[in-house]
Parts: C-alpha cells; structure tokens; sequence
C-alpha cells in the first residue's frame, strides 16, 4: 500500500507537467557549477548564458525560466536578519510581489511567491567571514509551476558557500 501511495504522488507532478504542455524535460541530467564563492546544481535543461563579476545567468532552453546567482559584497556587514528584511522589502515593497513561503536555518533563507505573473524563488546566504551575500533566484510562468519544480528543488537544495 505505502509503495503504491508514493508511486502516486511521484507520478502526479510528471502527469500536471505533461497537462500543462512542458517545453523542457521535467526531469533531466544534472551538472555541476561552481564560482563566484559558490556552487549548485543544475538540471541540463538550463545553461549558463551569461556572467558578469558577480552575477551568472542561467536560462531555461525554451526561454521560460531563469535563474540567476549571484555574489556581492557584503560591506555594511549585514547579518542574515537584516539581508532577509532587506529583500522582504524589494519584494513586496518596490516591487509588488507577494511572499507565500518563508524559511530560514543556520545561514541561509528562502523566500518564495508571486510576481507579475511568474513563480519566483530566492535563497540567499552570507558567508562564513561575512564578506559576501550569495543569492540563487529562480523565476518561471505561474501556469508553468509542474514543469520547473524539480529544476527548482535541484538548484536551491544544492546552493552552497564553497570558497573562494
């Protein structure tokens, strides 16, 4: 019984996806990144397509999704409570999202919601020393939410410091 339950609810997201016409495999290869003072990975169906000296870019192959990591300084030395505040602020303050999950643990946390009609999904982390804010944020189409969750789940549960 307990094995038909889970065969289920594994099923039912790849059975959502294929509904809602996916144009990138819901589940695909992953690969392995590091720089900028952190790491992830990432499944195939995304690319890097850009990267500045504090920002890479990745883009979902059809276009409908992106994720952009990204380091900066952490100059005024904030602790995570005040680069979490900060970001609630960016969000639904300047500009108009609404947060619907919150989590924090250790040196990290997630914000995740709508806005302008896209999923998005921040998590950001300071550093060991402080020196730096690490940010891993995922943006994609409401409707599109089946066909990103695992890209989603891959990248964010595997966003870390490694070093610089």
């Amino acid at each position: 019984m307990r094995a038909l339950v889970l065969a289920l609810l594994l099923a039912a997201p790849m059975a959502l996806a294929q509904e809602v016409h996916c144009t990138v495999p819901v589940m695909a290869p992953v690969m392995d990144w590091r720089g900028l003072g952190l790491g992830m990975r990432y499944p195939s169906s995304f690319a890097p397509v850009e990267t500045t000296s504090d920002t890479v870019r990745f883009a979902s192959r059809d276009g409908q999704g992106s994720a952009a990591v990204t380091a900066i300084p952490n100059g005024l030395r904030q602790g995570l409570a005040a680069v979490m505040a900060e970001a609630r602020q960016d969000i639904t303050g300047n500009s108009g999202g609404e947060i619907t999950y919150s989590r924090t643990k250790g040196s990290w946390f997630v914000l995740s919601g709508f806005m302008a009609g896209r999923i998005f999904y921040r998590r950001s982390l300071v550093s060991t020393d402080g020196g730096f804010i690490g940010t891993l944020w995922v943006e994609f189409p409401r409707a599109m939410k089946p066909c990103f969750e695992a890209a989603v789940t891959t990248m964010s549960l595997s966003f870390r410091e490694t070093g610089r």
